[in-house]
């Protein structure tokens, strides 16, 4: 399982406390040992931003930070051997949540989704929205989901990922910027989206252009943002050569150093050249050369 590694700005979005308070919590009551960049640069896990969200839960129940810290550590020692935190939860919520998604329980639903926001974007995305969808989308093949539940769910999930790219103000202001796009005639998005936020989490700034795009609008969008980053995602399998010859096309529509990364299942087994075809995030930024900050 990915883990995700955060600058201290974007823990501070994304548990709602200023920087300068993270940083006194640190010094006064030793929460956690961040570990550092070359550069020096505090850098947060996964597991460091779920404990920063218990403690932030528990002040904002009314507990003094002295008091939620000392509640949380004991939480934590509860949890020691017991595997990795909130997977058990994770899995639970998952499957309750898709109950309530075919049940048209929208009411339900949210008060799932105020649940995991005890767990980072990440570990939401990955462990509960995408296989979530998957699993209705197989229900959906098998004849066992209607076409309105999947459609229910899938824009539920969509919803949720478009609000953590906007909590996370697509990216920090400054960042090298990425374009994530659909291909022309491609409509699912719901990986391409958590693409891009897991881009802004690392400190990427995100132009999101959402699906079916053609590649001549692709191309004028990052000529004119100066992205240095495209990606792309495609679900269905396509025939490869029209899809290496609409690759070919975007490649020569746009600056030789800008590095284009193109993920999902329709793009298995494909070569293309100047193009980096990757199996998920972390093996695209690998290759491709990550330069977010």
């Amino acid at each position: 399982m990915n883990t995700g590694v955060y600058r201290i700005g974007t823990v501070a979005d994304l548990i709602g406390v200023p920087r300068n308070t993270l940083l006194a919590w640190e010094r006064r009551f030793g929460l956690l040992a961040p570990d550092r960049t070359d550069s020096g640069y505090r850098t947060y896990s996964d597991a460091d931003v779920a404990k920063l969200r218990r403690i932030k839960e528990l002040i904002d129940q009314g507990y003094k930070i002295s008091e939620a810290v000392a509640l949380e550590g004991r939480s934590s020692s509860e949890r020691q051997d017991a595997g990795r935190p909130g997977d058990d939860a994770l899995k639970v919520l998952r499957d309750d949540l898709r109950e309530r998604l075919l049940a048209f329980d929208r009411a339900g639903a949210e008060a799932i989704r105020r649940r995991l926001g005890l767990f980072s974007f990440q570990r939401a995305i990955d462990e509960v929205y995408l296989p979530l969808l998957c699993d209705v989308g197989d229900g959906w093949h098998a004849e066992r989901v209607t076409v309105a539940q999947e459609h229910f769910a899938s824009a539920f999930c969509r919803e949720q990922l478009s609000a953590m790219l906007h909590s996370l103000g697509a990216g920090p202001e400054g960042g090298p910027l990425a374009v994530c796009a659909g291909i022309p005639g491609e409509l699912h998005e719901m990986g391409l989206m958590s693409v891009a936020v897991k881009l802004a989490l690392r400190g990427w700034r995100v132009i999101y252009l959402g699906a079916d795009l053609p590649a001549e609008e692709l191309a004028v969008a990052v000529r004119a943002q100066g992205a240095s980053l495209v990606c792309q995602s495609v679900v269905y399998a396509w025939p490869r050569a029209e899809l290496g010859a609409y690759l070919a096309r975007l490649r020569a529509s746009i600056d030789a150093d800008v590095r284009i990364v193109i993920g999902g299942a329709g793009a298995e087994g494909l070569e293309a050249d100047g193009v980096v075809v990757a199996h998920d995030l972390d093996d695209a930024l690998a290759r491709a050369g990550d330069t977010g900050r």
